[in-house]
């Protein structure tokens, strides 16, 4: 086995849906229960493998195959995935969590969850434009939550099985995952991936 550690700049705001919503927010982003957002580990996983079959087939399978692609990730029958990908944290996240606890013991009524969450984030709103008359319509007015650019996480990945390939995957897969979350075609969700070897002790 071997243990690395995936780290996603983010460069432009992006919005990683929790799929919720009330009377204030109508599109939230993933957050934990201090409010600190993160990169789910299954979403990021679907997006690494929509890269590697992309570049799969740029290469018409030269630098590998699309068999090899879903064998890597568990995709063929009973086959197991050949890493395992946690969920990725905001670097210094257990640092922000000792930060948090203590002023949330401290100042309980000021530091919340949703004062920390939003201490990282910022509101969107959006309206559709009706063609005919060039003019909003009515109703359509709605907003979603996106995290700032200029934030990083970090998370372990560990290679259980099939080291080389797996390897040669995430070469090309990697820099080639370029953009994830919603709204992508109003310029959300760029953002820059990369891999190393992980220190001694954990990534997170």
């Amino acid at each position: 086995m071997k243990e690395l550690v995936f780290r996603v700049e983010i460069l432009s705001p992006i919005h990683l849906g929790d799929g919720k919503s009330d009377v204030i927010i109508d599109a939230e982003i993933v957050h934990d229960k201090y409010g600190l957002p993160y990169f789910p580990a299954r979403r990021l996983k679907g997006l690494l493998y929509e890269s590697a079959i992309e570049m799969a087939e740029i290469s018409q399978e030269q630098w590998f195959s699309i068999d090899e692609v879903n064998m890597v990730f568990g995709h063929v029958g009973a086959t197991e995935s050949s890493f395992i990908l946690e969920n990725l944290y905001l670097e210094d996240y257990d640092s922000l969590v000792e930060q948090w606890n203590y002023l949330e013991t401290k100042y309980k009524r000021i530091f919340t969850p949703q004062a920390l969450l939003e201490s990282y984030t910022q509101l969107r709103y959006q309206t559709s434009i009706d063609e005919a008359t060039g003019t909003t319509k009515d109703g359509s007015l709605h907003n979603i939550r996106v995290l700032d650019e200029g934030n990083s996480f970090k998370g372990n990945f560990l290679i259980t099985a099939n080291q080389e390939l797996v390897e040669k995957i995430l070469t090309k897969a990697v820099p080639n995952l370029r953009y994830a979350g919603a709204k992508r075609n109003r310029g959300l969700g760029h953002i820059k991936c990369s891999v190393e070897m992980a220190a001694k002790g954990r990534a997170k």
